[in-house]
């Protein structure tokens, strides 16, 4: 990793500063129907907690599961 207090910077040192994240416990997603289910319909919502699978990995789990 390199340490940026070494660096020469163009225009001078910046002003603020960052973290960057690297760990899943970093990345939150909570997705936002817009719209509370009310248990009519033909559909089946599902709640998924995923931690160190990709999306991909989890659709394709779901399909061998449901058969489709």
């Amino acid at each position: 990793m390199t340490e940026f207090d070494n660096l020469t910077w163009l225009h001078g040192k910046p002003q603020g500063s960052g973290l960057l994240k690297a760990n899943p416990e970093d990345f939150v997603v909570v997705e936002d129907l817009g719209f509370t289910p009310d248990g009519e319909g033909e559909h089946i919502l599902l709640r998924i907690l995923k931690n160190g699978c990709n999306t991909r990995f989890v659709a394709d789990a779901l399909a061998k599961f449901l058969k489709i």
